[in-house]
């Protein structure tokens, strides 16, 4: 193996190139023709440690053999660095100024015997000719697609680690060996070189049909560097995932490409393109746009994609944003920011509440689920929503994100509250297929929102972290300080944005009745400008799974004072079966005395279900002798299922005579199918003097569950009880006791129990006890 010290000391110590002679010397004054570039013999050296390196630049022409041959030239793909061109090679005679990178790679390429023939950028297009770059970016797809192969270089082994990392990869893919830590240290190191940042290697490996990958002077083909690294994938630190992943991607598919023809193009949109790579690196920001046209669907035909170096970058911007998102939209951008804004109106299709980025399907794809908005139920999207598998990203996607369709564009959106507007996740979305396409229409006026989206594509240097400081906590004025709105456009966005917020917390109480996650994103990332309603407030306090008490706390942080709590929304927390106490505890803390507790809040507590004795406790505590007592509020507490006779206790230890108890509250109890027994009994308890009428009495001989031992009370308090024919018929009829009930009344009445046809009807219906019933009314008949 080649001492690579020694070699870069020679490097550093061999001459400068002669100061006169300039890399344009070696360019031909005559533009280069269609579909014809450069191309370099790199000469032979049996000497190999002499680092002086020679190579002849010829012009080639791409379209001379037969369409979709491949040629025997070699393409290049390595990083220039941001260092200058300190070394030089003879090219045609003339010294000529390269970076260390590709000094390095050229040195390790040349053959002892034979030339090599090459595809270098760097030498092979005059850098210093603007023309002539926008001339030749366009063919680089054919060059790199035509080529006999394409080889990666990664650089030279540093501290030994590269050349061990590509050997580790090669045994991991072909033996299947357990990776050791020194060398799973070295292959991680390795990956984080930054050609897998580059933004060009995209499309140099996207379009290649043979990959072989370098480190000083080890290789390995393409394919089975692909599958080392999926043999260790498990290993790999997670913020490689995103940067590994679609390079790997790309390099995989090489072998199954295939022939390329002049005239083919790539098959994602720029929108597609930019989703997944806008965070790799450019030495030049145009080239985070020009670098993928190679492997664009739309790039050779759009005038918006055209390659021009002479346009400032944020120029070349606005026309990619707006060619992405359609012309229905208003695109602005601004020489001092990296961030688009874009406004228009758009549909919200729905949200994303579940996300599976494990790879679990098998399929490299991530899963989500879509629940829709009210407005894609009615326009035929879906009843409750839809699984969706989309690729991945530079940016992942979370639960809360928002699917948007921006008026005029062909594919939806990703997008994600940011305080007081959205920022882009995903430029291009896949197409969603209406469920019931019977009732899809076109989205009216009434379907679509005012909205206001930002587009980052970041720095050259920067990696996905940049949108996550810039913009998800800052409103949109913070971000873009030169963007001026209409401020009834602003009113209108947010009034809008306010409700897509309503319209997902009351679609997903209806759905499942859950505060999932995805809700609360979008009340932390939305800003104290958004209007928060009343009714948004009321489906989360009502809500009777999930985390509605964090939510609630949440908005209070939020939004304070200004946080709407009607009553309405005490009515709705008082009603919440499972989690109104803790909710009207923070109420209470939160607002205290000017909390609204109305008499209907009175009967909403009285009624509820689980937690109604502690709330109503909490609501004396709270109000005392001020609280109203109503009589819908005592006929709420007689019929409660689980607790009746727990809060009439209660309601009689706080109001005593006070207590209004009225025949209705009576006729309640007693048909009250689980506690009505108990609830009678603290009823006659706490009043002597109660009137029992017909209707109660019947209510009881009615009650399938405790209809007996209530009977039993009433004849107790009263041995004179009437017992009318409405009170047989509901006794015959009585599918859970009935028989029991009979047999009461005519030890009580005999053969003075009235018995009517309605009677032997009620007890002719009676599936249970029919045949018994009958005996009994046939008996008491022929005393």
């Amino acid at each position: 193996m080649p001492n690579f010290t020694k070699w870069k000391a020679r490097i550093c110590r061999q001459p400068k190139p002669h100061p006169k002679l300039q890399p344009h010397d070696v360019y031909s004054p005559t533009p280069l023709t269609s579909n014809t570039t450069r191309m370099i013999r790199l000469l032979p050296q049996r000497e190999p440690t002499t680092t002086h390196i020679k190579c002849d630049l010829f012009t080639y022409n791409l379209s001379e053999k037969q369409s979709g041959e491949r040629h025997v030239y070699e393409a290049l793909s390595y990083v220039w660095g941001t260092g200058p061109r300190s070394h030089s090679i003879t090219l045609n005679n003339c010294a000529f100024p390269v970076t260390e990178n590709l000094h390095a790679a050229l040195w390790h390429l040349r053959d002892r015997q034979l030339e090599r023939v090459l595809w270098v950028d760097a030498v092979c297009i005059n850098q210093d000719d603007n023309k002539e770059k926008e001339r030749q970016i366009p063919l680089m797809r054919t060059i790199y697609a035509q080529a006999g192969r394409v080889i990666v270089w990664l650089g030279l082994p540093l501290d030994g680690h590269g050349d061990q990392a590509l050997r580790s990869i090669r045994q991991a893919g072909g033996e299947g060996l357990t990776v050791m830590e020194d060398d799973y240290t070295s292959v991680t190191m390795l990956l984080r070189r930054d050609w897998f940042r580059r933004m060009w290697i995209l499309q140099e490996v996207g379009v290649a049909r043979s990959v072989v990958v370098m480190c000083g002077s080890v290789q390995i083909d393409g394919h089975a560097f692909c599958q080392g690294l999926a043999g260790m994938d498990h290993l790999l630190p997670v913020d490689l995932h995103p940067i590994i992943h679609p390079v790997v991607q790309l390099i995989r598919g090489a072998p199954y490409r295939p022939k390329y023809q002049l005239d083919s193009r790539g098959v994602f949109s720029m929108g597609e393109l930019l989703d997944m790579y806008r965070f790799c690196r450019a030495t030049l920001q145009h080239d985070k746009i020009y670098a993928l046209l190679g492997l664009s669907l739309d790039g050779l035909d759009a005038s918006a994609l055209q390659p021009d170096y002479s346009l400032p970058w944020h120029e070349v911007f606005q026309k990619a944003t707006a060619h992405i998102f359609g012309a229905s939209c208003t695109v602005k951008t601004w020489p001092e920011s990296h961030t688009a804004v874009i406004t228009g109106k758009c549909l919200f299709l729905g949200q994303i509440t579940s996300v599976d980025q494990d790879n679990n399907h098998g399929d490299g794809q991530v899963h989500v689920w879509v629940h829709c908005t009210t407005a894609a139920r009615s326009l035929g999207y879906g009843e409750h929503g839809w699984d969706w598998a989309i690729p991945p990203f530079s940016e992942s996607v979370r639960e809360g994100d928002i699917v948007c369709q921006l008026q005029g564009a062909a594919r939806p959106s990703i997008v994600r509250l940011c305080q007081d507007h959205f920022t882009v996740i995903k430029t291009s979305a896949p197409s969603v297929t209406p469920g019931r396409p019977d009732r899809q229409s076109n989205p009216s006026k009434d379907h679509l929102s005012h909205v206001a989206l930002t587009f980052t594509i970041p720095p050259g240097s920067s990696n996905n972290s940049y949108c996550d400081e810039a913009e998800q906590s800052t409103e949109l004025l913070t971000i873009t300080p030169s963007y001026h709105e209409d401020p009834s456009t602003e009113t209108k966005r947010l009034h809008d944005t306010a409700a897509l917020l309503e319209d997902r917390f009351v679609r997903s109480l209806q759905y499942n009745g859950d505060m999932s996650p995805a809700l609360q994103h979008l009340i932390s990332q939305g800003s104290p400008k958004i209007p928060i309603s009343e009714q948004l407030v009321q489906s989360v306090v009502e809500c009777p799974t999930g985390e509605p008490l964090q939510i609630m706390q949440l908005l209070f942080q939020k939004r304070g004072d200004n946080l709407p709590i009607t009553d309405n929304v005490v009515r709705a927390a008082a009603a919440n079966s499972r989690l109104g106490y803790p909710i009207l505890q923070l109420l209470f803390q939160e607002r205290g005395e000017s909390l609204p507790v109305s008499e209907q809040v009175v009967v909403a507590a009285a009624g509820n279900d689980e937690k109604a004795y502690q709330i109503m406790s909490l609501l004396f505590e709270q109000r005392g002798r001020g609280l109203v007592i109503s009589e819908e509020a005592a006929v709420a507490a007689a019929g409660n299922y689980w607790s009746g006779h727990q809060i009439l206790r209660l309601l009689f230890e706080q109001r005593g005579e006070d207590l209004s108890i009225s025949k209705r509250v009576l006729k309640t109890a007693a048909g009250n199918t689980r506690c009505g027994y108990e609830t009678m009994k603290v009823l006659f308890q706490q009043r002597k003097s109660l009137q029992i009428s017909d209707e109660v009495v019947t209510e009881a001989a009615g009650n399938p569950r405790h209809g007996h031992d209530i009977m039993c009370l009433l004849f107790a308090r009263d041995n004179n009880l009437v017992i009318s024919e409405n009170v047989v018929k509901a006794a015959a009829g009585n599918g859970g006791n009935g028989y029991e009930i009979m047999l009461l009344l005519l030890e009580k009445r005999g053969r003075h129990l009235p018995i009517s046809d309605e009677v032997v009807k009620a007890a002719q219906g009676n599936t249970l006890y029919r045949h018994d019933i009958m005996q009994l009314l046939a008996s008491a008949q022929s005393v």
